[in-house]
């Protein structure tokens, strides 16, 4: 979505205003002495664009203006944002004032009311130009924290600030600041377009399957654990009881189906005649335990019976209504009046009394009766069955912990020197043995918990691929190749001093390389104001290109500060620049050819984007003779009073 700026809003205490307007989809140039506030032109954009940090120089501006406004231009849509000045010794303000419209006008102060705040009008941006979800997760072993790219990672390449434009070792807006260095290297990958805009969703599906495929890691090795354990108690069983002379010493069974095998047969042991100790809890447990059994038999009989008489019941019931609602609904049997007797057939009274039609009388009444008394009945029936079944339930408890308890007394034994019956030996090691296949279980290879393995491994694999980042690292090369390629037409416009070879970005070390055969030549180490200039225009150039010619969600605007001062011997004749002419310029030994190259090259990247992009610039020079730089100038030079603060707001 195409981003610009229409104009900047200012207010003071009183209510006035002043707006300094703007051009779309062209070069906009302020010319000025020091002092009237050209530079506080980035700080009052970046401050609008949804930075917390009050950055606005100290004097003239700070102490007449009450509120920042700027009116953005994005696409269709109109975007005001203004933000009063943080309180008194305050370095910092978040609160917004936000308004949307296809054509707003602006408002007066009294109509400035917060509304919103910088993170909200972050998210509104972000989302407005397309900035897609993009969270970065860094792996594991890596310290740095999640990242999501949003319209203020987008600021470092809108603004080249005075103490940037020509710096030898800083090519990006506070680069130098801690942090930012990491972050543009973590963001700028997304905004060239090199990471797949639904990587986002990918990264938590490739989160969520490798959450799951660990779950079923552990289900599979708890599963595992207790399977080898259970193998090795079913062995030791096998060789106790091959000790006690239930098993065959030279019977060895070779896995766990032969050992469970083996194991069931023992069950079927009947002890010999002779008689425990009377001090052998087992036994007396044993015999518990089946009596509970017993016990818990009858009573689901019990239940059984119960419910079949309910079901009785309830047919008995059913049958017996039908046959009642026949005979009433053809009223064949009038019972009002019991004392008359009618006839069944003409509804005639009837003398005498007839025997049949007493008897039918009679039959009905009992229906009746015996419908009320069983649907009386159903109810405590109902209840009688749940009780039984509680009853039920509290006997399978008892029987689980008849069990436990059965368990605890075989391991107080010591075989041979407690336990000196063998009938008691034997009998433990049945029990045991009882116990445990009531509760081993086995994984096999077609066990559901490694099917689950499988698919969950197969799912990851299936993300990672998709977020291979050789296909990030693929296309982030493509593309800087291909912006090193631009990089390299525009230095040979400005003539720079290694237009003989290729130039390119350096998004490791974010600095510019022009690649000479024997060794390449960073930024930082080419000589001369004018290189370092020219690798700041070349780079940000090249990258709005490609942001735009690329649809990216990066604003479609530069604003740059003072850009010529490095082409004046001083930067005294610098600041005595305003109005003069070319033969002047030359006059002041100034290199005007240069300072052309350099404006004409704004000029004609401005016009090859064609509307799309938007190009500010605040100058010293005023190019008096050159008709392109008049056209440009936004207003009239900022001299004789002229300033970005209106005089009487000072006065």
């Amino acid at each position: 979505m195409n981003m610009q700026i229409k104009s900047i809003i200012l207010y003071n205490n009183d209510g006035k205003t002043r707006i300094l307007p703007f051009n779309l989809g062209k070069v906009n140039i302020i010319t000025g002495k020091s002092g009237t506030g050209k530079s506080a032109i980035i700080e009052i954009i970046d401050y609008c664009l949804g930075r917390s940090d009050f950055k606005i120089p100290e004097g003239k501006i700070r102490d007449s203006v009450a509120w920042y406004g700027v009116l953005f231009q994005v696409g269709e849509t109109q975007v005001f944002v203004a933000k009063p000045a943080p309180q008194k010794n305050a370095i910092s303000q978040s609160e917004v004032y936000y308004k949307v419209g296809t054509e707003i006008s602006v408002p007066p102060l009294s109509k400035l009311i917060p509304n919103s705040n910088d993170e909200a009008i972050v998210k509104h941006f972000s989302r407005l130009i397309g900035i897609s979800p993009n969270l970065k997760t860094p792996e594991k072993w890596q310290s740095k924290i999640s990242l999501e790219a949003n319209i203020r990672h987008t600021c470092y390449y809108l603004f080249q600030k005075q103490g940037v434009i020509a710096n030898q070792s800083i090519l990006f807006h506070r680069q130098q600041e801690p942090y930012i260095h990491q972050t543009i290297k973590d963001t700028l990958p997304y905004f060239l377009g090199a990471v797949q805009e639904d990587r986002l969703k990918i990264e938590q599906e490739l989160r969520s399957a490798r959450r799951s495929l660990k779950i079923a890691e552990r289900n599979l090795e708890e599963a595992e654990f207790i399977v080898s354990e259970q193998l090795n108690r079913g062995q030791a069983l096998v060789v106790e009881a091959q000790q006690v002379g239930l098993i065959k010493s030279d019977l060895t069974p070779a896995n766990t189906a032969e050992i469970f095998e083996v194991l069931q047969r023992v069950l079927k042991w009947k002890p010999n005649t002779s008689p425990p100790e009377p001090d052998d809890r087992f036994l007396q447990l044993q015999e518990e335990l089946n009596n509970l059994r017993q016990d818990f038999q009858k009573k689901s009989e019990q239940i059984k019976t119960a419910e079949i008489v309910a079901q009785e019941s309830e047919g008995y019931s059913s049958e017996a209504n039908q046959q009642r609602l026949r005979l009433e609904s053809i009223n064949l049997f009038d019972s009002k009046d019991d004392k008359l007797n009618i006839c069944p057939l003409c509804s005639s009274k009837i003398s005498l009394d007839i025997p049949e039609i007493s008897a039918l009388k009679s039959a009905l009444k009992k229906i009746h009766k015996d419908i009320k008394t069983v649907e009386h009945k159903r109810p405590r029936l109902r209840k009688y069955i749940q009780t039984l079944k509680d009853e039920r339930e509290k006997l399978l408890e008892k029987i689980e912990e008849k069990k436990f308890s059965i368990e605890a007394v075989l391991a107080e034994k010591k075989a041979g020197e407690e336990i000196r019956d063998t009938n008691s030996r034997i009998a433990r090691v049945v029990g045991r043995i009882s116990l445990y296949l009531d509760t081993v279980k086995f994984v096999d290879e077609r066990s559901p918990l490694r099917t689950k393995l499988k698919e969950a491994e197969e799912l990851v694999e299936y993300y990672e691929k998709q977020l291979d980042e050789t296909t990030t690292e693929g296309n982030l090369n493509w593309i800087l190749s291909l912006i090193s390629k631009q990089m390299t037409e525009l230095a040979k416009k400005l003539e720079l001093e290694h237009i003989d070879f290729a130039y390119r970005f350096d998004i490791n070390k974010l600095t510019v390389v022009a690649d000479r055969p024997e060794r390449p030549i960073t930024m930082e180490r080419m000589g001369g104001g004018a290189n370092w200039l020219g690798c700041h225009l070349i780079t940000y150039l090249a990258l709005h290109k490609h942001f735009i010619n690329q649809n990216r969600p990066v604003p479609n605007f530069l604003i740059i500060d003072q850009p010529s001062q490095i082409y004046f011997p001083t930067k005294e004749s610098y600041l005595a620049m305003e109005g003069i002419s070319s033969e002047e310029l030359k006059e002041a030994n100034a290199d005007i050819l240069a300072v052309k190259r350099m404006f004409n090259l704004l000029f004609d990247v401005c016009e090859e984007l064609a509307q799309n992009f938007q190009i500010i610039i605040t100058e010293h020079a005023n190019l008096e003779d050159d008709k392109r730089f008049q056209d440009a100038l936004v207003e009239t030079s900022w001299k004789g009073g002229n300033a970005l603060i209106p005089q009487d707001w000072i006065d």
